[in-house]
């Protein structure tokens, strides 16, 4: 009996990904449930878990290749049985390579990559939120290798920032890894997808009286229970076809010393205000630190992404596909309005932004749509808000 480990499927856009590290040797024992590699997207790096109880028999991409979603990076098998590894991966070059070795002895050993006693992919890209030069830290690994343990141990230990980045006389800096998948995430999107963009306020007067949980919370709690009256505009877009989500899963977009980031949400209309708070707080912590786990950056069904705390009154985010609609938040201003008596009263308004996807839906559905987030925004008893 063999059970293949093969490469995840890290995100709606993804073909390949990359395999980091190997936690385990062939030939070790492993058990079910049990992290054995580190593979990683663009973004973030995943923990791979042992399918089953028996003995890791064969790896079939070394650290630093790109292999093919869905393609083996190894096998685990009961102990001393004979395993024939299949591969179909990239190397660190572009091109394609697809290999069916002859079969091995009863115990192959992986051939020495070709980066040891430098630094895994994982670890780089830590190194690079934290602020760290990896290049300063001793590793702990085989013939030296950093990894993440190791840049978290000197980020503790020592505290001191990476050194600047060495360019090019003209200034030139080559884009990081991160940055090129925003740019090329982005550029999908704007290219692919016909963005509408829909601008609203809320008065959130009676919110701010109500006090509780920051303005995040409340405007995520808003967004999910109004998914729920609007499922249209709750799910992926893929291949002409719509697969609204069951539950509301709300990215929020977060910036990061090494760029910009989703965390998700999950099933954002069974929390209270109070909760999402909390579940925020920390999402936002594990993303400034690089240790946010990857499963919590990808699955969103619907984003909301704020500047209003950088002074922007108001923007047209770029959808995050496959996702059809986005929310951009902007600052809450104090302004002069009429009230029902004619006098002159000072109300808290914030502004909003919504963009859909018009393949997918029409503007009056989008209305709607942004008229329920407002109307839950303007009367918070609706929202259960809970200390």
């Amino acid at each position: 009996m063999s059970w293949k480990i093969g490469m995840p499927n890290l995100g709606h856009t993804m073909e390949e990904g990359k395999l980091s590290e190997w936690l385990k040797a062939v030939g070790d024992v492993v058990k079910k449930g049990e992290v054995i590699a580190v593979v990683e997207s663009d973004k973030a790096s995943f923990d791979i878990e042992s399918p089953a109880d028996g003995v890791l028999a064969s790896i079939d991409a070394e650290p630093g290749a790109m292999v093919l979603v869905g393609a083996s990076i190894g096998l685990v098998a009961a102990p001393g049985e004979v395993m024939k590894p299949a591969v179909s991966v990239r190397s660190g070059s572009n091109a394609p390579v697809s290999a069916a070795p002859p079969a091995p002895p009863a115990r192959v050993e992986p051939a020495a990559p070709s980066n040891r006693g430098a630094i895994s992919p994982a670890a780089r890209a830590l190194a690079e939120v934290l602020g760290v030069d990896w290049q300063q830290i001793a590793g702990t690994g085989d013939a030296g290798m950093v990894s993440r343990d190791d840049v978290r141990a000197y980020k503790a230990g020592s505290g001191r920032a990476a050194s600047a980045p060495t360019g090019a006389a003209a200034g030139a800096t080559p884009l990081s890894a991160m940055r090129r998948a925003i740019a090329e995430a982005t550029e999908r999107s704007w290219r692919t997808i016909p963005h509408v963009a829909l601008h609203s306020h809320a008065d959130v007067t009676a919110l701010q009286q109500a006090g509780g949980p920051r303005l995040t919370a409340v405007i995520v709690r808003a967004c999910a229970l109004a998914l729920r009256e609007h499922p249209a505009f709750n799910g992926w877009l893929k291949d002409d076809q719509f697969t609204p989500l069951p539950q509301s899963d709300v990215a929020l977009a977060m910036a990061t010393p090494a760029g910009l980031v989703t965390a998700v949400v999950q099933r954002a209309e069974t929390k209270s205000t109070a909760e999402l708070g909390r579940e925020i707080g920390a999402l936002a912590e594990s993303a400034r630190t690089g240790q946010l786990d990857g499963a919590r950056m990808t699955g969103g069904s619907f984003t909301v992404s704020s500047l209003g705390r950088w002074g922007v009154d108001a923007f047209a985010p770029i959808i995050s596909a496959p996702q059809v609609a986005i929310l951009g938040v902007g600052r809450i201003d104090r302004v002069a309005r009429e009230g029902n008596d004619g006098t002159l009263r000072f109300a808290s308004e914030v502004g909003l932004t919504l963009v859909f996807d018009h393949r997918a839906n029409d503007g009056v559905q989008a209305a709607q749509l942004l008229a329920a987030i407002v109307a839950y925004l303007e009367q918070p008893e609706r929202l259960e808000i809970k200390q």
